[in-house]
Order: C-alpha cells, then structure tokens, then sequence
C-alpha cells in the first residue's frame, strides 16, 4: 500500500513539472483528481496474505520503474563493456559499417589512436587527431598487422572485430599493455614520450607494488582501414 502511495506521488511530482496549470495552483483540463488525491480516496484494504503481498511487492516494482525518470531508460540503453580476452574491455562507441570489412587476427588495420594513461588521472599521452595531423590538416593514423606484435598486444585484441567506420573503446591492463620501451604507440613529443617511460616504468613505484596499474592505459580506436592478407 505505502509503496504503491509512493510510486503515484513519483508520478503526481512528474505531472505537476509539467503542467503549468498545476504549477499555478489550478486543475488540469480534463483531471479532476490528482493521483494523490486519489491514493488518498482509497479505503483501507484488509490485510493480504504473505502471497498477496509478494503479489502487490512486484506491481510495486513495476510502478516505480514506469515512474522512473527518463534519465535511467538512457543510462540502461548504453551500450556495456564486453571482456574482448586477456583482460581487456571495451565497449563500440559508434559502430562500424555492417557492410564493411571486419578486422581479425593477421589483418593490416589503419587506425586512429587517442590513448590515455590511467596512473595519472587521464593523461592524454597520444592523439593522432591533434598531433598527427599533417600539413593538410588531417590525422595520421598507426598502420600494424594484427598479430605481428608492433603493438601493444593490447591493441591487437581490442581492434578484433571491429568494422571499418566504427569506434572501440578499451581498458588495457598492464599484463598486455606495454612491456618496453619499443612497443607501439608512442607519444610523437619526446617530452611526453619521456613522461610515459617514467611513469610506467618507474622502478621505486614498481618496487612499492604498483606494477599492477601504472602501465593501464585507455585508448579510443577509430578504424579507418581493414586489408586482408593473402594466405
């Protein structure tokens, strides 16, 4: 019963937001009783049986859900990270062409890179979009065959599966992230370059047991291109 009262008064606070002629202390055209009101208008019903109540506890749910601001609709219509293996997630930010190639294992990818560095809140590391752009104003993208190892192999296994057109998302952990100092991507600056070594591969945080996060790294994958190679 209470949770019944509640879910309508969600309803009767949705409806007076939006009406102005509620706003204003007037009735809505055509609704001559409020849902308040008409909670209120109910006579006590005797009491329910512990199955009735289990039966009134699920229409409960089902009100307060129908009550629920459109906010938790679009929060639940996102798409979910997805374990793409070795402990990697990701999740497609925009989806590729169906139509178009999709990338597997022993293809060449081209793609476009903007990588951020876990271990300091964010840090932007590498963008192709701003310092890889040439003379023609355009972003220039990593080639790398999947699989060859001239990446990160965290890399390799997030473009798995994507589409040419289509954006990845991915949480890279350090057992595939890097493990050198000449593995791919790297930051184009030799500053930042400089700063990325010394962060992941800092041996008195390594020392201190920090080895499990430094080098996670997050990194938004555009593909551009998937050539197949011939067998």
């Amino acid at each position: 019963e209470s949770c019944v009262r509640e879910a309508d008064m969600s309803t009767a606070s949705a409806s007076l937001a939006l009406c102005p002629s509620r706003r204003a202390g007037r009735t809505c055209r055509g609704a001559r009783l409020g849902p308040i009101a008409a909670a209120s208008s109910v006579p006590p019903r005797p009491r329910k049986s512990d199955d009735a109540v289990g039966t009134l506890g699920r229409r409960c749910v089902g009100l307060i859900l129908l009550a629920a601001p459109p906010a938790f609709a679009e929060e639940a219509a996102r798409p979910r990270p997805v374990d793409l293996g070795s402990g990697v997630r990701g999740v497609d930010l925009i989806p590729g062409d169906p139509s178009a190639s999709e990338a597997s294992e022993g293809d060449a990818v081209r793609v476009l890179l903007k990588g951020r560095l876990f271990a300091k809140q964010g840090w932007v590391f590498t963008d192709d979009y701003k310092e890889g752009a040439g003379k023609d104003g355009l972003a220039t993208p990593h080639e790398y065959v999947v699989g060859s190892g001239e990446v990160i192999r965290g890399l390799e296994i997030g473009v798995v599966g994507m589409r040419e057109g289509g954006v990845r998302r991915v949480v890279i952990p350090p057992p595939v992230s890097y493990q050198d100092k000449t593995q791919e991507p790297v930051p184009r600056d030799f500053a930042n370059r400089q700063r990325l070594y010394t962060t992941i591969f800092n041996p008195t945080r390594l020392a201190n047991g920090e080895g499990d996060t430094l080098s996670t790294v997050v990194f938004d994958i555009e593909l551009v291109r998937v050539r197949k190679q011939r067998g």
